[in-house]
């Protein structure tokens, strides 16, 4: 139960680092904060038996940091997705659902380095959040499903408050 508890305060840090990162002004910024709750999550999932979760987000971590030095190239990006397919179908033991971080992160790996523009982002974060609630309740992290949801509707938020900057960035 101690455990359950630590994976669910980890989480939360987590969902509220991601949350913060849905309003970043810069993709930079918004790459710091995702590192941030990249860290807290992983941890979470790793005590919660997500280990496709935690790989897909330890993965995460090195692209972003990759973007943040610009030094990710179509290559290194390119071996990032072959590594997490591969190495996420070895460590998945639930099936099709297994699957849903791994869709998550390689999608939002083609987005971040196809475009700048942040409301494209915060709509790719959006699909990642609902394809996240789907794993989330299957591995039952009940609260992280919750920060899903939570993370969906303040990021919504942020496309409707940027909407005038959408076709400028």
């Amino acid at each position: 139960m101690i455990i359950y508890l630590l994976a669910q305060v980890f989480s939360a840090i987590g969902a509220l680092c991601v949350a913060i990162s849905s309003f970043a002004k810069s993709k930079h910024k918004m790459l710091v904060w995702q590192i941030t709750d990249y860290i807290f999550t992983a941890i979470a999932n790793l005590l919660l038996g997500g280990y496709t979760g935690a790989l897909t987000i330890s993965i995460s971590i090195i692209r972003n940091r990759l973007m943040i030095k610009k030094k990710m190239t179509k290559t290194i990006l390119t071996i990032l997705i072959i590594l997490q397919i591969i190495v996420g179908s070895y460590l998945n033991q639930l099936g099709v659902i297994g699957y849903l971080p791994i869709i998550s992160s390689v999608s939002y790996r083609l987005a971040i380095a196809a475009t700048p523009n942040l409301q494209w982002l915060r709509w790719v974060i959006i699909e990642n959040m609902l394809l996240w609630l789907i794993y989330d309740l299957t591995i039952q992290a009940y609260p992280a499903a919750i920060t899903d949801v939570t993370i969906t509707l303040t990021t919504l938020i942020a496309i409707i408050r940027n909407r005038k900057t959408f076709s400028k960035q």
